[in-house]
């Protein structure tokens, strides 16, 4: 039934290529946030989800091309450009790496490939999310993705299904890209502004109620995961919460529901630090936190190769060469992994497409539109989205991570759009 099911969705979406080719996009985004061929492996077992939503999604943009519904004018914004010189920066750097060959816990043909084709479904899907119907249902894309991983964790826990842990900590589905608990705690992190600010566009009470119950739920799935960064990232992602909504009300509810909800979760992570200290009492040799360590020789390897970097997934290579006996680990922080393993710029780069995002808030609270406006929502989510995405970026490795590139999407279009309102007002008003 779920194979039948399948194939009628990919006849659905090669069919609306006719009549609405962002569809394609839409389901192109689904499957790289959900990941569903490692949840539901005997659905989509032997079928190639990836390549098939991949290309509808290209002839998408050729057939939104041919009608001319694709916005090309946003391929000039200076986000674009940013993300291209990355892009660039990244293949130049694999090859001019002096690594090459050298041992790696991920290979580096797998993470440039993975990283380019990122990068070019980013560039293939921009310019089809027009108007405000596609991106409506791109931001509730993102909330019910998760939503449902959400229902996934404490699933787990309710249903005592204990081989989905590993001491005593949650793990994501087996084989995904989020079978490790940070990395799906980050994509929970980046739905939350969705599914919080969700909370002031529904009307109904019994919406209203499903809001404030999905919450506390996505900081026990965060417990669960037992990760810390999740935990900070969400409590910081309250802060430009409060900042756009301006209601003395609205902030004094989320913030006391979360300290409620910490005192009473808490204990868990507590255990898990204090076995840490414990751990580290018994063998002394070993540092308490090996981020630190890692972070330490991430800081002094970038003076060493400040251009092209040490090659794509080179840190532990260059660690070993230069540090040796310092660290295993990889960097554990997206800004020092693009600067140590593909040079300064494009870790400076990433910074700017960071702070380009978030500044996007001033933009939010200073225009006077309400939440129930679309663009204004999905603008607001978005930069909230992408402040916890890269809270959570200081502790990961997070380069080829396609939910941030997503968000990024989403908040240039939004970003478009609104500043298009905007200058319409203007003009209508002189």
């Amino acid at each position: 039934m779920g194979r039948l099911l399948l194939y009628v969705m990919i006849f659905f979406t090669g069919a609306s290529l006719l009549y609405a080719p962002w569809i394609t996009g839409l389901a192109y985004v689904a499957n790289s946030l959900l990941q569903p061929q490692y949840i539901w492996n005997w659905v989509f077992q032997d079928i190639p989800i990836f390549r098939i939503t991949a290309g509808l999604a290209i002839l998408g943009f050729l057939f939104a091309l041919a009608q001319k519904k694709a916005n090309l004018e946003i391929y000039k914004n200076k986000q674009n450009v940013a993300i291209l010189v990355i892009w660039v920066w990244v293949n130049l750097s694999n090859y001019f790496s002096p690594y090459k060959g050298m041992a790696a816990s991920v290979s580096p043909d797998i993470v440039l490939s993975t990283f380019n084709s990122i990068i070019i479904m980013y560039f293939v899907m921009l310019p089809l999310f027009v108007g405000e119907r596609a991106l409506r249902f791109l931001c509730y894309l993102f909330i019910a993705v998760g939503v449902y991983y959400v229902y996934w964790a404490n699933s787990a826990y309710l249903n005592q299904e204990w081989h989905k842990f590993v001491n005593n900590r949650l793990v994501g589905p087996s084989q995904s890209p989020y079978r490790d608990a940070n990395v799906l705690s980050t994509l929970i992190v980046m739905c939350l502004p969705f599914v919080i600010l969700l909370f002031f566009r529904v009307k109904s009470p019994i919406q209203k109620a499903a809001i404030i119950f999905v919450t506390p739920l996505a900081w026990h799935a965060m417990v669960l995961f037992s990760s810390r960064a999740a935990l900070l990232a969400s409590v910081l992602s309250l802060l430009p919460i409060a900042y756009v909504l301006r209601s003395r009300k609205a902030n004094i509810l989320i913030a006391t529901s979360f300290i409620l909800f910490l005192i009473y979760q808490g204990s868990m992570l507590l255990d898990r630090a204090t076995d840490t200290i414990e751990s580290a009492n018994v063998d002394a040799e070993q540092p308490l936190n090996p981020r630190l360590v890692s972070w330490g020789a991430g800081l002094r390897l970038i003076p060493e190769y400040p251009v092209f970097g040490a090659g794509v997934q080179m840190f532990e290579a260059a660690v070993a060469n230069h540090f040796p006996g310092t660290t295993p680990h990889v960097a554990h922080n997206t800004f020092l992994n693009f600067s140590v393993n593909t040079g300064l710029p494009t870790g400076i780069l990433f910074l700017t497409l960071i702070y380009i995002s978030c500044s996007r808030v001033k933009v939010s609270r200073n225009h006077d539109y309400a939440l129930t406006e679309n663009d204004y929502y999905a603008l607001t989510a978005s930069s909230i989205s992408l402040f916890g995405f890269f809270i959570c970026s200081i502790f990961l490795d997070l380069i080829i991570y396609e939910p941030f590139y997503i968000a990024l999407m989403i908040n240039l279009i939004s970003y478009n759009q609104v500043m298009k309102r905007s200058c319409d007002l203007k003009q209508n008003a002189i």
